[in-house]
C-alpha cells in the first residue's frame, strides 16, 4: 500500500507538532520551580543595580522607567525622588557598597529583606567641584536595611524601604 505525499507531509508535520509541544512544555532536568523568596531575592538584587546604577549617573538620562520597573510605592516614591535631588544638585555616588540580603518573613506575595548594608568607599560627590558630600566622621559604616518586597500581578517590585541607621549589622 502506498501513501500519497501529501498523507505523508501531514504525518510528518503531525509527529514534529507533537514532539514539539511535548519537549516545549517539559521542564529541564534537575531544576526546581522557584519559591516566592528566591523570586524576591532576585527583585531585591534588580533594585539595588538599578537604583545605584542611576546614583552613580542621575543627570544621565530619566531613570523614571528602571526604577518603575524594581520598585512601587514609597520605595518608588523615595528612589525618583533622590535621583532627581542628585541630578539637580548636580552629585553623583563613587565607590562599592556591599550588602548580606536575607529573607525574613515570605508569604506567597510578600516577603520581608532584612539586610546588612555596607557602605565601604562609597561617597556622595559634587559634580562640579568634585568634593565629598558625605559627612564620613560621622556615618553609619553598617546598618540594618529592611524591604518589603510584594507581587504585583506576576512581577515582585521592593515596595517599602527602612533604613535603620542605628542599628548596626
Amino acid at each position: 500500500m502506498t501513501t500519497s505525499p501529501r498523507i505523508a507531509m501531514l504525518s510528518s508535520i503531525l509527529t514534529a507538532a507533537l514532539l514539539t509541544s511535548c519537549t516545549a512544555t517539559a521542564p529541564p532536568v534537575g531544576t526546581q520551580p522557584s519559591t516566592p523568596s528566591q523570586d524576591a531575592l532576585l527583585a531585591y538584587e534588580r533594585y539595588w543595580s538599578v537604583s545605584q546604577e542611576a546614583f552613580s549617573a542621575p543627570s544621565a538620562r530619566d531613570w523614571t522607567a528602571d526604577l518603575q520597573g524594581v520598585a512601587s510605592g514609597s520605595a518608588l516614591d523615595s528612589l525618583i525622588d533622590d535621583v532627581r535631588n542628585y541630578a539637580d544638585f548636580p552629585a553623583h555616588t563613587e565607590g562599592a557598597v556591599t550588602r548580606s540580603p536575607t529573607v525574613g518573613i515570605a508569604t506567597d506575595d510578600r516577603v520581608e529583606i532584612v539586610d546588612c548594608v555596607q557602605l565601604g568607599d562609597s561617597r556622595l560627590i559634587a559634580d562640579a567641584t568634585g568634593e565629598v558630600l558625605d559627612d564620613l566622621a560621622n556615618r553609619a559604616p553598617r546598618y540594618r536595611f529592611r524591604a518589603e518586597v510584594v507581587l504585583h500581578r506576576d512581577e515582585w517590585l521592593v515596595d517599602r524601604t527602612e533604613p535603620a541607621l542605628d542599628e548596626l549589622c
